[in-house]
């Protein structure tokens, strides 16, 4: 966000300063970068007939029921590389790597919330706004599915 503010401000006074408006644009690639984020970013979490949805303003990224083998909120460390990830500006989401998790993925609005997924896969986190009450609504949903 901030590298878009400061490019945006710099194009415009260099703009004044020489005349030419092709500095104007000298934001334009921050700018579309906090756009995707913003799109990517989760809005909320969903139990659907199909799986869990985590909704975002791209689309739903959808986890099946069939592939989940395990759920929790034991604590454990989201901290870690991002790999392919936004770590903070609009939540924390992507996919991570960290030595006592390997890689992971995170789908998370907040850190104080995190219910862990056991997937297949790997470990997903989500942040729901009541965990207690998602995670029991998933373990009976998982119960149905098995």
């Amino acid at each position: 966000m901030l590298c878009a503010v400061v490019a945006t401000a710099f194009g415009i006074v260099w703009t004044v300063r020489t005349g030419e408006p092709h500095w104007l644009f000298l934001s334009l690639p921050f700018t579309l970068m906090l756009f995707v984020l913003a799109r990517l970013a989760p809005v909320a979490y969903r139990l659907a007939g199909d799986g869990v949805h985590v909704e975002r303003k791209f689309g739903d990224r959808v986890i099946p029921y069939r592939d989940i083998v395990a759920v929790d909120r034991e604590p454990r460390r989201v901290r870690g590389l991002s790999m392919f990830a936004s770590d903070g500006l609009f939540g924390r989401f992507g996919t991570f790597w960290n030595p006592r998790l390997g890689f992971y993925q995170l789908f998370l609005t907040n850190t104080d919330t995190v219910v862990w997924l056991g997937t297949r896969r790997g470990l997903i986190g989500l942040s729901p706004d009541r965990p207690e009450e998602f995670l029991d609504r998933l373990r009976a949903r998982l119960g149905v599915v098995r």
